[in-house]
């Protein structure tokens, strides 16, 4: 993983505990809402950013073992 993209996900994190906390400890439904939704985002957030990068490095696994199998056919073709 890019190291950018896993210092914002370590600030998304903190941000999303911070968010957590501030929704555990609010006095009413309408103060809790607010945060909640915001940690609710994050979370999307994550999710959306593993899938990318599950996707490319699957995309990438693929290729390899593409190559591999080329190579290793052209290997057979020459014997």
């Amino acid at each position: 993983m890019h190291k950018a993209i896993e210092d914002a996900l370590h600030q998304d994190f903190n941000r999303w505990s911070e968010l957590v906390d501030r929704a555990a400890h609010a006095d009413n439904e309408v103060e809790r809402e607010k945060p909640a939704l915001a940690a609710a985002e994050l979370e999307m957030k994550w999710t959306s950013i593993a899938t990318e990068v599950w996707t490319t490095l699957h995309d990438q696994w693929c290729e390899r073992i593409d190559r591999t199998r080329a190579s290793v056919k052209s290997e057979y073709a020459l014997l």
